[in-house]
């Protein structure tokens, strides 16, 4: 049975409901990503690095729903898919003349925002952090069903800007509901956007604080692919490259999201979180080493035989590959000794142990090393030796 509560009430939910529920939304999910497929058949390839990340969403968001029975982490994830399929196919119907793809088009956009905070929120328990914070959770709720109302609104915009000029009547529009994306209270409706995922933030950092043992190394695999996705949206933002490699960047970087939530919630390899970051580290750190040294091999020799000349990068590239071995053992070993220092220290200690042991012949100093091993490594209050 699943917890479905944000504090301290037990509510059950069958398991059965769970994995239907579950499999309805696998379903819509996979079948909103292969319309999209369709649609953009042949068309820009660039927005294919999304759909797989949405297409990974909905598998991950599915294993946990069914083997946590029901950890709302995987609903967001799936609500997550679903508006980013749903605002592609809105997209493809809007560019076809259909009024019908700009009201989906605006919900799916809105309802991405707040499936991306309540992801934010729920992580990783599927409850909020404590009873304080389930105010966080039915300002959602509201958010939730303000984008599901913007379909039904009785007329879009067909024009994009700030303040809309040009109205159309909306197909499925409900007569006398305006549209509240531009109304009176649309400042209102988006700064109650920025402020559930303010909120939503906040509650994280608070829950971090309280974390111990498991649960803070499964909010280190969010931390590790919230900086990734930050740091592909500043380069694919900032650096000067091409739209096609811009798109390909951000959605190789969001893919990170579903699949970092995914081993933290299945606990699929979950203590190895220390060993990515540090082997992030360690060759985000050798690259730029070596592409100096390549950049000021080939700037140096370019001036002295010539730019053009091809024996330059030649001898340039052999170089750096002669020392990408020992640069990649300095540079491990440096952030080992950083990121991993309490590993780092007991395979020293025991290593240094096991060298001395080849000198060692008397039983009371072999005991005596053996202690100041586990004191060194293990660190107890007390240790005791019983030798029969």
């Amino acid at each position: 049975m699943s917890d479905q509560t944000g504090g301290g009430r037990a509510q059950t939910v069958p398991r059965r409901w769970v994995r239907f529920g579950a499999l309805a939304g696998l379903v819509v999910a996979v079948a909103l990503v292969g319309l999209v497929v369709v649609f953009e058949w042949g068309g820009a390839t660039t927005d294919y690095p999304l759909l797989i990340t949405a297409l990974t969403s909905v598998v991950v968001g599915y294993l946990i729903l069914i083997r946590t029975d029901g950890n709302r982490v995987g609903w967001a994830l799936m609500m997550l898919t679903i508006s980013m399929a749903g605002a592609g196919v809105a997209g493809w119907v809007s560019d076809q003349g259909n009024l019908i793809g700009d009201a989906i088009g605006g919900a799916m956009w809105f309802l991405l925002l707040v499936s991306m905070s309540f992801l934010i929120y729920w992580f990783p328990t599927g409850r909020a952090v404590s009873s304080r914070w389930r105010w966080v959770g039915w300002l959602g709720s509201i958010l939730t069903f303000q984008a599901l109302s913007y379909m039904f609104v009785e007329e879009v915009c067909v024009d994009e800007g700030d303040v809309c000029q040009a109205w159309a009547p909306n197909p499925i529009g409900i007569p006398r509901i305006p549209n509240p994306e531009y109304g009176p209270f649309a400042d209102i409706g988006l700064l109650l956007v920025f402020g559930f995922l303010l909120a939503a933030v906040t509650s994280l950092i608070f829950r971090f604080v309280r974390a111990r043992g498991v649960e803070r190394l499964q909010l280190r695999w969010l931390a590790v692919a919230g900086v990734i996705l930050l740091v592909g949206i500043l380069i694919s933002d900032r650096v000067p490259v091409s739209d096609q490699a811009a798109n390909m960047l951000f959605g190789i970087s969001m893919l990170g999201l579903p699949l970092a939530v995914g081993a933290s919630v299945l606990r699929y390899r979950l203590y190895e979180i220390d060993r990515i970051i540090s082997r992030t580290v360690s060759y985000a750190v050798i690259v730029g080493v070596l592409g100096l040294v390549l950049f000021g091999l080939v700037a140096g020799l370019g001036a002295w035989v010539g730019r053009d000349n091809q024996l330059v990068v030649a001898v340039s590239t052999l170089a750096v590959a002669a020392l990408f071995s020992p640069v990649r053992r300095r540079v491990q070993g440096w952030v080992d000794r950083r990121f991993n220092r309490s590993r780092y220290d007991a395979e020293r200690v025991m290593s240094e142990f096991a060298g001395s042991l080849r000198d060692r012949v008397d039983p009371d100093g072999v005991v005596e090393g053996w202690v100041g091993v586990v004191t060194q490594t293990m660190q107890p209050s007390s240790v005791g030796v019983w030798v029969r």
